[in-house]
């Protein structure tokens, strides 16, 4: 058959629309597929996940803490990415930031963070901009010493024009790295020696010239009934009773 007859033709222009739009989803990242009206991962179905969002506006501090593979550092990483943005989806009920933000994400150690945190937020090394951050919005990159393939700093491009940044910790880096400066919000996704727990909440609390952020983390309890954890498990029924109304 010629490549010129009309058959083909149409063939070859199908292919390159299929081409363009998936190196356009690949631009835009992740995060526009999440949460949808409809679908797999439509809003209905992850009731939980709008429960935590919900929670933000109320509450300065959350904990989803659920089984493996259910979605706790997705739903970790979605938030985080839109404040950075800070382009919010209609149905978004949570709490908001209008500037552009401070952020911390931390994980158990450097590799972790670079193997699951860094890779939810920016894709692969090789395909940077395919995670939930869509490619045109990351402004720079500051690479991690020590650990290849790793990045400590993400500036990322804020709808009022200014640049956010989150800055990617470990545990391991001990409670002195999580000293410093106020913070718009902290995601912690595993659990947190107690006292990094606390320069987390010292780190988003208002102040006189600072009106305060959110700290959200998302895991699962390995390590039993820890003090950190039954100071949620007090109020747990009251929420669960609240999220169902």
């Amino acid at each position: 058959m010629s490549l010129t007859t009309p058959g083909t033709l149409e063939a070859i222009a199908a292919r390159l629309d299929v081409i363009q739009a998936e190196q356009g989803r690949r631009a835009r990242g992740k995060l526009e597929t999440y949460y949808p009206t409809s679908g797999p991962l439509s809003r209905a179905k992850y009731r939980k996940h709008m429960a935590l969002f919900r929670a933000g506006s109320r509450y300065r501090v959350r904990l989803m803490m659920a089984a493996n593979r259910v979605g706790k550092t997705d739903a970790g990483c979605y938030e985080t990415c839109i404040h950075l943005i800070g382009t919010y989806p209609a149905w978004w009920k949570g709490v908001r930031f209008t500037e552009p933000v401070r952020w911390w994400a931390a994980g158990d150690t450097s590799k972790t963070v670079r193997d699951i945190i860094q890779m939810k937020l920016l894709g692969p090394v090789e395909e940077l901009g395919t995670g939930f951050l869509p490619a045109h919005l990351i402004d720079d990159l500051t690479p991690k010493s020590g650990i290849s393939d790793a990045y400590e700093g993400i500036k990322v491009r804020h709808v009022s024009g200014g640049l956010s940044t989150v800055l990617l910790k470990s545990y391991d880096q001990r409670r002195e790295a999580f000293q410093g400066t106020a913070q718009h919000g902290i995601w912690l996704d595993e659990e947190p020696p107690f006292d990094i727990y606390t320069e987390c909440l010292l780190r988003t609390m208002a102040t006189s010239d600072f009106p305060g952020g959110t700290l959200l983390m998302t895991f699962t309890p390995l390590s039993g009934l820890t003090e950190l954890v039954q100071s949620f498990l007090h109020d747990a029924d009251k929420f669960e009773e609240e999220s169902a109304a």
